[in-house]
């Protein structure tokens, strides 16, 4: 099923923000997995999963819409879950340093 031309910016945004995830993810795997932020790291990796899980139901409803209101709502609930991921992700070294992992 190819993209319909109706609506297509808002659906390649929203697949974009799928990378996005995906690339905050392995940045979180390969920055942060050192001695003095691996367990913080060990517990924001399942949240950033569980994120990308939801991102992903957010794309297949996005994808097969066709309704103006529903692909913008799937737009605006993928902006603000992205943008709490890569806010974890800027704020983990300070997290960690205020609450250290058991």
């Amino acid at each position: 099923m190819a993209l319909s031309g109706r609506y297509k910016f808002p659906k390649i945004t929203v697949i974009v923000f799928s990378l996005l995830h995906i690339a905050v993810g392995l940045l979180t795997y390969f920055i942060y997995f050192n001695e003095s932020t691996e367990a913080c790291a060990k517990q924001l990796l399942p949240f950033q999963l569980l994120a990308f899980v939801g991102q992903l139901i957010l794309n297949y409803v996005n994808y097969r819409s066709e309704n103006k209101i529903v692909i913008l709502t799937t737009l605006f609930i993928a902006s603000i879950v992205l943008f709490g991921v890569i806010s974890a992700f800027f704020s983990l070294p300070t997290l960690c340093s205020i609450y250290p992992a058991p």
